[in-house]
Protein backbone atom coordinates (compact mmCIF):
# COMPACT_ATOMS: atom_id res chain seq x y z
CA UNK A 1 0.00 0.00 0.00
CA UNK A 2 1.23 3.51 -0.84
CA UNK A 3 2.71 5.30 2.21
CA UNK A 4 0.88 8.40 3.45
CA UNK A 5 3.72 10.78 2.46
CA UNK A 6 3.90 9.31 -1.04
CA UNK A 7 0.10 9.38 -1.27
CA UNK A 8 -0.08 13.06 -0.37
CA UNK A 9 2.71 13.88 -2.86
CA UNK A 10 0.70 12.03 -5.51
CA UNK A 11 -2.28 14.21 -4.66
CA UNK A 12 -0.18 17.34 -5.23
CA UNK A 13 1.01 15.91 -8.54
CA UNK A 14 -2.53 15.39 -9.85
CA UNK A 15 -4.93 16.48 -7.10
CA UNK A 16 -8.21 14.53 -6.96
CA UNK A 17 -10.99 14.01 -4.44
CA UNK A 18 -11.20 15.57 -0.98
CA UNK A 19 -7.48 15.37 -0.20
CA UNK A 20 -6.73 16.74 -3.65
CA UNK A 21 -8.91 19.79 -3.01
CA UNK A 22 -7.28 20.32 0.39
CA UNK A 23 -3.93 20.20 -1.40
CA UNK A 24 -5.24 22.77 -3.87
CA UNK A 25 -6.25 25.17 -1.10
CA UNK A 26 -2.86 24.71 0.56
CA UNK A 27 -1.13 25.52 -2.74
CA UNK A 28 -3.25 28.66 -3.12
CA UNK A 29 -1.98 30.05 0.20
CA UNK A 30 1.60 28.85 -0.21
CA UNK A 31 2.06 30.19 -3.75
CA UNK A 32 0.51 33.62 -3.14
CA UNK A 33 3.79 35.55 -2.90
CA UNK A 34 5.38 33.41 -5.61
CA UNK A 35 2.59 34.25 -8.05
CA UNK A 36 3.05 37.96 -7.41
CA UNK A 37 6.82 37.72 -7.73
CA UNK A 38 6.64 35.68 -10.93
CA UNK A 39 4.29 38.20 -12.54
CA UNK A 40 6.65 41.05 -11.58
CA UNK A 41 9.44 39.40 -13.58
CA UNK A 42 7.34 39.37 -16.74
CA UNK A 43 6.97 42.59 -18.68
CA UNK A 44 3.17 42.34 -18.70
CA UNK A 45 1.59 44.98 -20.92
CA UNK A 46 -1.90 46.13 -21.78
CA UNK A 47 -3.56 43.63 -24.11
CA UNK A 48 -1.12 40.79 -23.46
CA UNK A 49 -2.21 37.18 -23.83
CA UNK A 50 -0.70 34.86 -21.21
CA UNK A 51 -0.63 31.11 -20.65
CA UNK A 52 -0.08 29.40 -17.29
CA UNK A 53 0.98 25.76 -17.13
CA UNK A 54 -0.05 24.03 -13.91
CA UNK A 55 -2.52 26.65 -12.68
CA UNK A 56 -3.65 24.57 -9.68
CA UNK A 57 -6.50 26.28 -7.79
CA UNK A 58 -6.19 29.36 -10.03
CA UNK A 59 -4.77 31.84 -7.53
CA UNK A 60 -2.08 33.06 -9.93
CA UNK A 61 -4.63 33.67 -12.66
CA UNK A 62 -6.84 35.55 -10.19
CA UNK A 63 -3.93 37.76 -9.12
CA UNK A 64 -2.91 38.66 -12.67
CA UNK A 65 -6.48 39.42 -13.75
CA UNK A 66 -6.86 41.78 -10.78
CA UNK A 67 -3.46 43.43 -11.13
CA UNK A 68 -3.51 43.80 -14.93
CA UNK A 69 -6.93 44.86 -16.15
CA UNK A 70 -6.62 44.35 -19.90
CA UNK A 71 -4.91 40.98 -20.25
CA UNK A 72 -6.31 37.53 -21.00
CA UNK A 73 -5.13 34.14 -19.76
CA UNK A 74 -5.28 30.52 -20.86
CA UNK A 75 -4.47 27.80 -18.35
CA UNK A 76 -3.45 24.15 -18.60
CA UNK A 77 -3.50 21.72 -15.67
CA UNK A 78 -3.77 17.93 -15.75
CA UNK A 79 -6.14 17.82 -12.74
CA UNK A 80 -9.89 18.08 -13.38
CA UNK A 81 -10.43 18.89 -9.68
CA UNK A 82 -8.00 21.81 -9.90
CA UNK A 83 -9.89 23.04 -12.95
CA UNK A 84 -13.08 22.99 -10.89
CA UNK A 85 -11.46 25.04 -8.09
CA UNK A 86 -9.86 27.47 -10.54
CA UNK A 87 -13.12 27.97 -12.43
CA UNK A 88 -14.95 28.73 -9.19
CA UNK A 89 -12.28 31.22 -8.14
CA UNK A 90 -12.19 32.93 -11.55
CA UNK A 91 -15.84 32.60 -12.61
CA UNK A 92 -16.26 36.34 -13.29
CA UNK A 93 -13.16 36.47 -15.49
CA UNK A 94 -14.35 33.39 -17.38
CA UNK A 95 -17.71 35.07 -18.01
CA UNK A 96 -15.82 38.13 -19.27
CA UNK A 97 -13.91 35.79 -21.62
CA UNK A 98 -10.62 36.87 -20.13
CA UNK A 99 -9.84 33.38 -18.81
CA UNK A 100 -10.02 29.96 -20.49
CA UNK A 101 -9.06 26.82 -18.56
CA UNK A 102 -8.28 23.28 -19.72
CA UNK A 103 -7.67 20.06 -17.78
CA UNK A 104 -5.04 18.56 -20.06
CA UNK A 105 -1.31 18.58 -20.57
CA UNK A 106 0.61 20.94 -22.82
CA UNK A 107 1.42 18.01 -25.11
CA UNK A 108 -2.33 17.41 -25.61
CA UNK A 109 -3.15 21.05 -26.36
CA UNK A 110 -4.04 22.43 -29.78
CA UNK A 111 -2.95 26.06 -29.45
CA UNK A 112 -1.72 27.78 -32.60
CA UNK A 113 1.89 29.04 -32.93
CA UNK A 114 2.60 32.63 -31.88
CA UNK A 115 -0.60 32.92 -29.81
CA UNK A 116 0.80 34.22 -26.51
CA UNK A 117 2.97 37.12 -25.36
CA UNK A 118 3.95 35.57 -22.01
CA UNK A 119 4.07 32.12 -20.39
CA UNK A 120 4.66 31.15 -16.78
CA UNK A 121 4.51 28.29 -14.30
CA UNK A 122 4.75 28.22 -10.50
CA UNK A 123 5.80 25.08 -8.60
CA UNK A 124 4.75 22.63 -11.29
CA UNK A 125 7.67 21.91 -13.63
CA UNK A 126 8.95 19.05 -11.45
CA UNK A 127 5.85 17.00 -12.26
CA UNK A 128 5.92 17.61 -16.02
CA UNK A 129 6.54 14.26 -17.72
CA UNK A 130 8.83 15.75 -20.39
CA UNK A 131 9.86 19.31 -19.39
CA UNK A 132 12.06 19.99 -22.43
CA UNK A 133 9.42 18.87 -24.91
CA UNK A 134 6.70 20.85 -23.09
CA UNK A 135 8.92 23.94 -23.12
CA UNK A 136 9.46 23.49 -26.86
CA UNK A 137 5.68 23.40 -27.33
CA UNK A 138 5.28 26.54 -25.21
CA UNK A 139 8.03 28.24 -27.22
CA UNK A 140 6.05 27.61 -30.39
CA UNK A 141 3.03 29.25 -28.78
CA UNK A 142 4.97 32.40 -27.91
CA UNK A 143 5.19 35.35 -30.24
CA UNK A 144 8.70 36.44 -31.37
CA UNK A 145 10.73 37.54 -28.32
CA UNK A 146 7.89 36.33 -26.05
CA UNK A 147 8.78 35.84 -22.38
CA UNK A 148 8.63 32.84 -20.10
CA UNK A 149 9.07 32.59 -16.31
CA UNK A 150 9.41 29.27 -14.47
CA UNK A 151 9.25 29.46 -10.66
CA UNK A 152 10.11 26.73 -8.19
CA UNK A 153 10.47 26.53 -4.40
CA UNK A 154 11.84 23.16 -3.24
CA UNK A 155 9.57 21.16 -0.94
CA UNK A 156 11.31 17.81 -0.70
CA UNK A 157 12.61 16.58 2.64
CA UNK A 158 16.03 18.05 3.43
CA UNK A 159 15.77 20.83 0.83
CA UNK A 160 18.04 23.85 1.37
CA UNK A 161 18.83 27.13 -0.36
CA UNK A 162 21.47 25.18 -2.29
CA UNK A 163 18.69 22.91 -3.55
CA UNK A 164 16.93 25.97 -4.94
CA UNK A 165 20.15 27.08 -6.62
CA UNK A 166 20.56 23.67 -8.24
CA UNK A 167 16.93 23.76 -9.38
CA UNK A 168 17.66 27.06 -11.09
CA UNK A 169 20.52 25.45 -13.00
CA UNK A 170 18.35 22.51 -14.07
CA UNK A 171 15.49 24.75 -15.27
CA UNK A 172 18.03 26.91 -17.13
CA UNK A 173 19.32 23.80 -18.89
CA UNK A 174 15.79 22.76 -19.83
CA UNK A 175 15.13 26.20 -21.32
CA UNK A 176 18.41 26.15 -23.24
CA UNK A 177 17.65 22.70 -24.65
CA UNK A 178 14.20 23.94 -25.66
CA UNK A 179 15.79 26.79 -27.64
CA UNK A 180 15.17 29.83 -25.43
CA UNK A 181 17.61 32.73 -25.11
CA UNK A 182 18.49 35.40 -22.49
CA UNK A 183 18.13 32.83 -19.70
CA UNK A 184 18.37 34.46 -16.27
CA UNK A 185 18.03 33.00 -12.77
CA UNK A 186 16.36 35.15 -10.09
CA UNK A 187 16.44 34.18 -6.40
CA UNK A 188 13.76 35.11 -3.87
CA UNK A 189 14.70 34.82 -0.20
CA UNK A 190 11.96 32.87 1.56
CA UNK A 191 11.38 30.59 4.53
CA UNK A 192 12.04 27.76 5.00
CA UNK A 193 13.83 27.61 1.62
CA UNK A 194 14.57 30.16 -1.10
CA UNK A 195 12.67 30.11 -4.39
CA UNK A 196 14.04 30.61 -7.89
CA UNK A 197 12.47 31.95 -11.04
CA UNK A 198 14.18 31.42 -14.37
CA UNK A 199 13.18 33.84 -17.12
CA UNK A 200 13.95 33.61 -20.83
CA UNK A 201 12.83 34.79 -24.25
CA UNK A 202 11.87 33.08 -27.47
CA UNK A 203 14.61 33.50 -30.04
CA UNK A 204 13.91 35.84 -32.93
CA UNK A 205 14.92 34.25 -36.21
CA UNK A 206 17.66 36.09 -38.04
CA UNK A 207 16.08 38.25 -40.73
CA UNK A 208 18.74 37.16 -43.25
CA UNK A 209 17.75 33.53 -42.64
CA UNK A 210 14.12 34.43 -43.29
CA UNK A 211 15.07 36.11 -46.57
CA UNK A 212 17.06 33.04 -47.59
CA UNK A 213 14.16 30.74 -46.68
CA UNK A 214 11.76 32.85 -48.77
CA UNK A 215 14.26 32.88 -51.67
CA UNK A 216 14.53 29.09 -51.54
CA UNK A 217 10.75 28.72 -51.53
CA UNK A 218 10.44 30.88 -54.68
CA UNK A 219 13.30 29.15 -56.48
Amino acid sequence: MMGIRKYIFHKFEKPTGVIGKIAGRYMAVENKSLNKWTASLLDIRDGDKLVEVGYGPGKGIEYICRAYQNVSLTGYDISADMKELAESRNSDYIKERRVTLYSRSVAEASEQPETFDKAYSVNSILIWKDPVNDLRVIKEWLKPNGQIAITLQPHEKGATDETAEENGKVISLYLKQAGFQNITVHTKEMKPVNAVTVTANKKIENSNNNVLKNFNRVH
